[in-house]
C-alpha cells in the first residue's frame, strides 16, 4: 500500500513552510528585541517585519514572550557551542590557554553582534518569571564549566584549590556590568579592548 504523498506548496512541505516561518520570526526578533527593545516591539511589528501574518504568529508561538524565549535559546546554544568547542580543543593543555580559549569564545559570540549582546544582557532581564528562570540557567551552566575547569586544573596541581563557584559568579557578574557599559558608551570602546580586559580579569580569579 502507498503512502499518502506529502502535500506541498511552491515545492515545500507544510512543515517545510512552518520551519521557514518560524525562522522568520525568530530573525525579526533578533533584530527588534536587539535593536529597538522588548518592551517597544509588538507582535504586529514583528509580523510586519517577519512578513508573516499574526494568524499564522499564533500557529508558532502562544505571545510575545515565548519568543523572547526562543530567540534567547538561540543565543544560549550558539554560545555554549561556541565555548564548549574551545574547551575541548584546548584539552589538555595548561590552564591559562583553557581559561584563555573559553573566555575569548564567550566574549566574542556574545559581543560580535550588538543585538545578542543586547537581549542577553537587556532585554532578558527581569523581563518575566518565565525568561529570568531561562537567564538564570545559562548562567548557571556557564558557572558549571568554570567550577569544572577550575576543579580539574587544581587537581593537576596547576592552581589552588578554591571555590570555583564563587569564582564564576563574581567572573560573569563582571561580564554583565561590562558589556552593557560597553553596549552604552558613545563612542563605544573597542571591542577587542573589552574582551582583553575581561580575559586578564578571568586569568586573575582562576590562577592567582
Amino acid at each position: 500500500m502507498r503512502e499518502p504523498s506529502v502535500r506541498r506548496y511552491s515545492g515545500r512541505s507544510v512543515e517545510e513552510w512552518k520551519a521557514a516561518r518560524r525562522e522568520r520570526l525568530l530573525a525579526a526578533a533578533l533584530e527588534l528585541f536587539g535593536t529597538e527593545g522588548y518592551p517597544a516591539t509588538s507582535v504586529e511589528r514583528l509580523c510586519t517585519q517577519a512578513k508573516v501574518s499574526t494568524r499564522h504568529f499564533y500557529h508558532e508561538f502562544q505571545n510575545k514572550e515565548a519568543v523572547l524565549l526562543a530567540v534567547h535559546a538561540q543565543v544560549i546554544e550558539l554560545t555554549v557551542r561556541n565555548t564548549g568547542d574551545a574547551i575541548r580543543r584546548t584539552d589538555g593543555r595548561p590552564v591559562r590557554e583553557r581559561i584563555t580559549a573559553a573566555v575569548d569564545s564567550y566574549l566574542k559570540t556574545i559581543m560580535a553582534d550588538l543585538r545578542r549582546a543586547r537581549i542577553s544582557f537587556v532585554e532578558v532581564v527581569g523581563t518575566s518569571p518565565a525568561v529570568e528562570e531561562q537567564r538564570i540557567a545559562f548562567r548557571d551552566l556557564l558557572i558549571t564549566s568554570v567550577r569544572d575547569l577550575g576543579d580539574n586544573a587544581a587537581a593537576k596541581g596547576e592552581i589552588e584549590r578554591r571555590d570555583f563557584r564563587f569564582v564564576g559568579l563574581s567572573f560573569f557578574g563582571a561580564v554583565n556590568a561590562v558589556v552593557y557599559d560597553w553596549m552604552l558608551a558613545d563612542p563605544r570602546p573597542p571591542e577587542q579592548k573589552v574582551q582583553n580586559s575581561l580575559r586578564e580579569l578571568a586569568l586573575q580569579l582562576m590562577t592567582s
